[in-house]
């Protein structure tokens, strides 16, 4: 039984067997084949090239070919059939905060994993981003078992130096930003977060990605962030300042729970807003009773 710390490679391993193979993104429910998707911003790939004929788009005109050759040529295209999903993981240390269960860090560790064998199940590239330190941490996508048992070792390494607590961290937005130019067309984006560090320029970043790839918000939450429970006094660190909370003031626990639901409230809606989906999960369960990640 895990203490809710401590995190092997096993465990990461170990979630390919929750994921779940889905389709329901994929415009024509097909993974690979002679099929052409129809999902929205998926990028195109050159084919082939041959004589330009009346009414070709002047656009697509090869004109290396053309000047060796003479005579005009056309680019032909395909539509891509593979798909590329970056993962960015937020291991800030707020992060590594659990009341009871696990850590946040610690479970969105485990969902990284998740999603990452759930992508090369469906025959999609997989890498990404990892917030930790002063610096991201990045791994350029790959299609290959071997590049996502490298890229779970990466995890697991990040996430182990995150108990030490570094003090610096990179925000949300410059993560954002720094994958944007890196991104291929119609790209999956998987992001989890507390969201808590969301600023601004982070939501526009949020917003503007939504607009050319398919955007997933995956918030990894602890209950004592919505609500004081239990009674007695609770001692709370947040890594620069120590203080209380009082669980026997019944007027303090609902001014707590007010402000809290007020806060997720709003949160809960701008990421439904600039997303292509939303999902939260509580770190005081397990990775098994998290359902959906698909």
């Amino acid at each position: 039984m895990s203490d809710g710390l401590q995190l092997t490679l096993a465990a990461l391993l170990a979630t390919r067997q929750g994921a779940v193979h889905s389709t329901v993104s994929r415009g024509d429910g097909a993974r690979s084949g002679p099929h052409a998707t129809r999902q929205r911003g998926r990028g195109m790939e050159f084919s082939e090239a041959r004589p330009y004929l009346p009414g070709d788009d002047v656009r697509s005109i090869d004109w290396r070919l053309t000047a060796r050759t003479g005579r005009p040529h056309t680019k032909l295209f395909r539509e891509e059939r593979d798909r590329t999903c970056y993962l960015l993981l937020d291991l800030a240390p707020e992060m590594y905060f659990g009341s009871q269960g696990q850590l946040k860090a610690r479970l969105a560790t485990l969902l990284a994993a998740r999603f990452s064998w759930q992508a090369l199940q469906q025959g999609d590239k997989v890498g990404g981003l990892i917030l930790l330190g002063e610096q991201a941490h990045y791994q350029a996508p790959a299609g290959r078992r071997q590049a996502l048992l490298h890229w779970l070792t990466r995890l697991l390494a990040a996430y182990q130096a995150g108990l030490a607590r570094p003090a610096d961290c990179p925000t949300l937005a410059q993560g954002l930003g720094r994958l944007n130019p890196v991104l291929r067309p119609g790209s999956q984006i998987v992001v989890l977060s507390d969201f808590y560090r969301l600023n601004g320029q982070g939501l526009l970043w949020l917003r503007r990605l939504h607009r050319q790839h398919e955007l997933r918000c995956v918030q990894i939450m602890d209950s004592l962030e919505l609500r004081v429970q239990g009674s007695g006094r609770l001692a709370g660190d947040n890594g620069q300042q120590q203080g209380y909370l009082d669980g026997d003031d019944a007027l303090f626990r609902r001014h707590y729970a007010r402000v809290a639901g007020h806060r997720q409230q709003r949160l809960e809606q701008a990421l439904r807003a600039a997303s292509s989906d939303f999902q939260r999960h509580d770190a005081a369960h397990p990775l098994a009773h998290q359902g959906r990640t698909a």
